[in-house]
């Protein structure tokens, strides 16, 4: 993923297992429609108990959101090679879509684009928790400010003035 600053828009680069590639653009105004259905999968993910508090649900998210990424290899390149299904060689702008949970299956995620193509995407855990990580880091660096966050690492720690515990 990078971010394209003439067009103010993210750049999505999804390569299947065939050798296949779709090159799509995202603008902010989907990203922060797209990012609120991918927080609420996450938070109805089988091994997250509905009955935890807010801020403990919260923290929970985090570390398993951090657990995930660890997990992945962020410093590979995009792979040379792929056949460009999109159109004309220009990305596909995205201008709606959809996300379904997977319930214990992969997350499916349906991109509609400008042109009327429907991308469909199928993603497990990891990857779906390596697609938020991207969309943060991305956000960060087109300085958007969405405020993008896996629940809240900081909800446990302990207040700065509280340094007994008992």
């Amino acid at each position: 993923m990078s971010y394209s600053a003439e067009q103010d828009r993210l750049r999505l680069r999804v390569g299947t297992t065939d050798k296949k590639e779709y090159q799509l653009m995202l603008t902010p105004r989907f990203v922060r429609v797209l990012w609120a259905l991918l927080i609420k999968v996450l938070e109805k993910q089988p091994d997250l108990k509905r009955d935890l508090m807010p801020k403990v649900k919260k923290a929970v998210m985090a570390m398993e959101h951090q657990k995930a990424v660890s997990d992945a290899d962020f410093s590979r390149k995009h792979e040379k090679g792929y056949q460009n299904l999109t159109p004309g060689s220009a990305p596909l702008l995205v201008v709606g879509g959809s996300v379904e949970p997977g319930n214990g299956g992969p997350t499916r995620l349906l991109l509609k684009t400008q042109t009327g193509s429907k991308i469909k995407l199928a993603l497990n855990k990891n990857l779906l928790h390596a697609l938020c990580k991207l969309l943060i880091e991305t956000t960060m660096k087109a300085d958007w400010d969405l405020g993008l966050t896996v629940g809240d690492a900081t909800s446990l720690a302990a207040p700065a003035n509280k340094t007994q515990v008992h």
